[in-house]
């Protein structure tokens, strides 16, 4: 199946909108008025209720007739995440990795819909959990969530959203499993009385106590040198396999008049092919030209894909911005589910799809509306 993500039909010279109300509509209407989203009188917010109206109908015929199983390679869906992800089929993804927008930190266009602009994070915090319980329907029961997300000061204080979320998603049933560090390279900040921050979390939830994750995956390569001596004397003397009685018994070594374990022996108990991936994770950031400077590294979401999925699965990011994490996982052999909210950034994420060489998906020709930039 190549799903194509709804945009809103194109902009008409012609009007409309010509047929007569009312009074207490047209005072409904008025009272909707905002020039600062482009709503100049009450003819443009009528006009604006019916392409959501439209909008909302083309969605739900779009997602009635999208099937997973014949997902070919990727799927892009325009509209609010809640709204969408409650018409998605249940038990469907291998795994979630996502970057929803940070709170206070952008104003990506005055949409209506949008998250992040709240004035106090308590709302903040309960609509990002509503969404990720919808998640948590469309999850395998073996599914895990990803979520990179930064922190964000009021009144000269650190507000605390990445725990705050986690305790959240906690109380309403998801396993907390892992706070990841991305350290990352700093950006300058006007501030003298505090450390510049040079991280984000990623944080890792599971829907049920075992869960699949690919450890071999994501090894990092051993470090020290002594480890990597240790595996080599090991190697070097046969001994291939780890050990299956305990090698450190002083009792035991002493009676076969041991002393001292041997590196060859330390090097039985490492795994050859590097050392379990730590939680912090050194990766630049990057910029995706054309879009805004928050991006989600591609590299920081492939960790999350490998250990999240196998090849063949679907991964699914509800806040998809440009793409990132779609790039990630068709890279990877994964497929892709996407859902955005701005159409520029569902257009700039399908341009990305398919400059990976990947075809699935695809935009009508028309020419689009204009409308704000978002991470």
């Amino acid at each position: 199946m190549k799903a194509a993500p709804y945009e809103p039909l194109p902009e008409r010279k012609t009007a409309i909108l010509h047929f007569r109300v009312p009074a207490s509509v047209a005072a409904s209407l008025s009272q909707q008025i905002s020039p600062a989203a482009g709503l100049k009188s009450a003819n443009d917010v009528a006009r604006a209720l019916t392409m959501q109206a439209l909008a909302e109908r083309e969605r739900h015929q779009q997602l009635g007739a999208f099937n997973v199983y014949n997902l070919d390679r990727y799927a892009l869906f325009q509209g609010d995440a809640s709204r969408v992800l409650a018409n998605l089929p249940a038990r469907t993804f291998k795994t979630c990795i996502t970057s929803p927008p940070y709170w206070r930190q952008r104003n990506y266009g005055n949409h209506a819909d949008q998250i992040g602009q709240e004035t106090d994070p308590d709302q903040y915090i309960n609509r990002l959990a509503d969404i990720f319980m919808l998640v948590h329907r469309t999850l395998t029961n073996d599914g895990t969530l990803w979520v990179n997300i930064d922190d964000s000061y009021k009144n000269k204080e650190l507000v605390g959203i990445p725990w705050r979320l986690a305790l959240e998603l906690k109380r309403r049933g998801w396993y907390w499993r892992a706070e990841i560090v991305w350290a990352k390279a700093s950006t300058p900040e006007p501030v003298k009385d505090r450390p510049t921050r040079a991280h984000e979390a990623m944080l890792l939830f599971s829907k049920k106590p075992k869960y699949f994750y690919d450890y071999d995956a994501i090894l990092e390569p051993h470090d020290s040198e002594w480890a990597v001596d240790c595996i080599r004397k090991a190697q070097a003397s046969g001994l291939t396999e780890r050990p299956r009685t305990n090698p450190f018994s002083k009792d035991k070594r002493a009676v076969n008049g041991m002393r001292g374990i041997t590196r060859a022996e330390y090097g039985t108990l490492m795994n050859p092919n590097g050392k379990n991936r730590r939680d912090v994770w050194t990766i630049n950031a990057e910029k995706f030209r054309g879009a805004h400077s928050a991006v989600m590294p591609v590299a920081l979401a492939d960790v999350c894909v490998k250990a999240g999925s196998a090849v063949g699965d679907v991964v699914l990011d509800p806040f998809a911005g440009t793409g990132t994490t779609g790039v990630a996982a068709l890279a990877n052999g994964r497929r892709f589910v996407g859902i955005e909210l701005v159409p520029r950034f569902i257009r700039m994420a399908h341009g990305r799809l398919k400059e990976s060489g990947q075809t699935s998906g695809n935009l009508p020709d028309e020419p689009r509306p204009k409308d704000g930039a978002r991470r």
